[in-house]
């Protein structure tokens, strides 16, 4: 029988959730010239020190969201130690809801700072 998750813990999935796709979108960001998967997944575990890791069964959805949703294009790289990889870019698009998230996230974390006084 499978344990249900407290109320802390059922609410820290669904915070991570929405974060993640935000962050995912902040990382490729960073990288005019596209990033691979492995590179991202590295980059959210080391800047967010571990906060935000995710395995691969993780990231792929949340990146084959992003692309659908069109926030993400995707080419091919090939590469010298086996397959091609599928290097990530941001779209315009995806700039853009970047950049209105931005402003939601600091406009939410603002007013919640507010309520712990």
């Amino acid at each position: 029988m499978k344990k249900a998750h407290s109320f802390e813990e059922g609410w820290k999935v669904e915070m991570r959730r929405g974060l993640l796709q935000y962050a995912v979108l902040a990382i490729v960001r960073l990288h005019e010239s596209g990033i691979h998967g492995y590179g991202i997944a590295r980059e959210l575990d080391e800047k967010t020190e571990g906060l935000l890791e995710v395995k691969e069964g993780t990231l792929y959805p949340i990146l084959h969201r992003l692309r659908k949703e069109r926030l993400l294009n995707v080419s091919k790289e090939k590469s010298e130690a086996g397959p091609e990889r599928k290097v990530y870019v941001l779209t315009g698009e995806g700039d853009r809801v970047y950049r209105e998230l931005s402003v939601i996230l600091g406009s939410y974390f603002e007013k919640l700072e507010v309520l712990k006084k």
